[in-house]
């Protein structure tokens, strides 16, 4: 029987999308965007330093760096409705026991944990599943998960706080372990499923009256495996995926080079949250963008304007105005890694192996997390100053606006000859 009789529009791809926010936005955004807040307790609590304590956030990034490439292949593969709900559950119950955790080689295990159940849920799954799900608004999709991870840790990070200074570090992480655990579990289980065809469903934005075979072909338009494997294009984009892990890391660090400069530690702070505010936004902004003018346009208008906001904080001197502004403009950039990075990926590649294939993007979004803070600590450490992080910044982001276009170009160079057809 013909596909275009069998199948109709449904609310079945944003139902989808809120399988997303259960395995991808709630546990990254109330679990492994805290996890800043428990450093000081653990350490008072054990003695331990700095280094030791977050020793395992260093782990999860390398763990889940080599896991990807396999991870890419099971959620292929497999289902990903129940895959996704024991990766939920695994990292629900190991946070949760890592409330109990009085040893250091306790929370490294908990690291291992995390990086492997990472390895799916965090950078990977929901852009695969939205891939699946939408022939359109893809990047409105996307951003949706991404900024309700946003909010979802503004709100986390004052609430877990009060917990501890109310209840201790213990209890406070039990709770917020607990929540995570039922509630991913829970929206994973409801509206996670595999692609539209099992469901007898359209993707969102396809024609009910496209015909089997055309439907199927565009399933299948995109790189193979290995042609992928041999354009540079890959290569390029992978890189561009790391860049902007690497400037959106920096944030991390405008606290630090607030107070120690003319601006001072509360416009530090102040900064922090125009930059998260922004995110929020900037995500929905440059979900919307994709849709209308193509993720790479798209893409080179979120480098420069990263590379815009740095400049300006960084020659804002005592100007605090100024300097809110830049931070405002990087905030609104903010969210390239979680909307650009995925969309870019299907440009220039397709459908076709798109999880295998943006597997290799996670493992460079990995690495280049278990690197961004070594490179700035370093930096800062050998001049005393944050001059040269804030110009890698800038380079990294005009580096990044200029490879886009040439990923889109050569990505689709190794399309399967059905696209050429077209």
């Amino acid at each position: 029987m013909d596909r275009s009789v069998q199948k109709h529009r449904s609310a079945w791809p944003w139902l989808v999308v809120i399988g997303c926010i259960g395995f991808y936005s709630i546990p990254t955004g109330i679990i492994a965007n805290t996890s800043g807040i428990f450093v000081a307790p653990v350490m008072d609590e054990f003695g331990w330093s700095q280094t030791d304590t977050t020793m395992y956030r260093t782990i999860q990034p390398l763990i889940s760096a080599v896991l990807a490439p396999f991870a890419g292949k099971i959620l292929q593969k497999g289902n990903p409705r129940w895959i996704l709900s024991i990766v939920a559950l695994v990292f629900g119950l190991s946070s949760w026991a890592s409330a109990y955790a009085t040893e250091l080689w306790q929370w490294n295990l908990y690291g291992v944990l995390f990086g492997i159940t990472a390895a799916f849920f965090m950078y990977l799954a929901a852009p695969v599943l939205v891939d699946r799900w939408f022939k359109k608004s893809n990047g409105t999709a996307i951003a949706i998960a991404a900024a309700s991870l946003s909010l979802l840790a503004a709100i986390a990070s004052p609430v877990g706080q009060q917990l501890i200074d109310a209840y201790g570090w213990h209890t406070a992480r039990a709770i917020l372990s607990a929540v995570t655990t039922v509630c991913s579990v829970i929206l994973t289980i409801l509206f996670v499923r595999k692609d539209p065809e099992e469901m007898g469903v359209l993707p969102w934005g396809a024609d009910e009256n496209e015909s089997k075979e055309e439907v199927a072909a565009e399933e299948n338009e995109g790189a193979s495996i290995s042609a992928a494997l041999h354009s540079p294009a890959l290569y390029t984009l992978i890189l561009v995926c790391a860049i902007f892990v690497m400037c959106a890391a920096f944030f991390q660090q405008i606290p630090a080079f607030c107070a120690r400069g003319s601006l001072g530690a509360d416009a530090g702070a102040v900064a922090v949250s125009i930059i998260m505010v922004g995110g929020i936004v900037g995500k929905l902004i440059l979900g919307g963008l994709n849709d209308v003018i193509g993720v790479q346009n798209t893409g080179i208008i979120a480098a420069l304007g990263g590379a815009l906001g740095i400049a300006l904080a960084w020659t804002s001197g005592s100007n605090v105005t100024m300097f809110y502004v830049g931070m405002g403009i990087f905030g609104l950039g903010y969210a390239r890694l979680t909307v650009i990075a995925p969309m870019l990926a299907r440009s220039a590649f397709g459908s076709r192996n798109y999880s295998q294939i943006y597997s290799w993007c996670s493992t460079g979004i990995f690495v280049a997390s278990a690197v961004a803070f070594l490179v700035y600590g370093r930096i800062y450490d050998l001049t005393e100053s944050f001059d040269l992080c804030f110009a890698l910044v800038i380079v990294l982001y005009v580096i990044a606006a200029i490879l886009v276009p040439f990923t889109v170009k050569f990505g689709r160079k190794t399309w399967h000859p059905f696209k050429q057809s077209k």
